[in-house]
């Protein structure tokens, strides 16, 4: 008989290590920014109505959520993990802090939900990110 973990990653046999928690965070980060920005892009008549904003700048906010995903990528294949993470950890606290600001600004309640809904996710990413940079061993010098 195996041990009660088999087949289950645990912190001690490095498949939870903070390299792969960090990549894989930046990746779905990435493809999370890619199927956001793009719905928001392509429902921005919708989601315009109730927000004040046109909806030429909700279509580039999500032109602009869209290419931030490719720059998270070149992020990942360009520098090292540790500055990626800070870097996008960085960028999605304040855009979660902003998201979470914006939300109050007299859109409907179910828009209101759906846009604080979108600040969690983006916390979450970031959290997802801050426990990769304690797992990551640190840099030798």
């Amino acid at each position: 008989m195996g041990s009660t973990n088999e087949g289950r990653a645990t912190p001690a046999d490095g498949r939870w290590s903070g390299e792969r928690i960090g990549r894989l965070s930046l990746r779905l980060d990435a493809a999370y920014c890619t199927v956001l920005g793009i719905g928001v892009a392509f429902a921005a008549p919708l989601i315009a109505g109730p927000l004040p904003l046109p909806v030429a700048a909700v279509v580039a906010i999500g032109v602009a959520v869209a290419v931030w995903a490719g720059v998270v990528l070149l992020l990942l294949a360009r520098l090292s993990l540790r500055a990626a993470l800070r870097c996008v950890l960085s960028a999605n606290v304040v855009a979660a802090l902003g998201i979470a600001a914006f939300s109050t600004t007299g859109a409907t309640v179910l828009l209101l939900l759906a846009v604080l809904g979108v600040a969690v996710d983006v916390a979450l990413f970031a959290w997802s990110q801050a426990m990769a940079l304690r797992r990551l061993r640190p840099a030798v010098v």
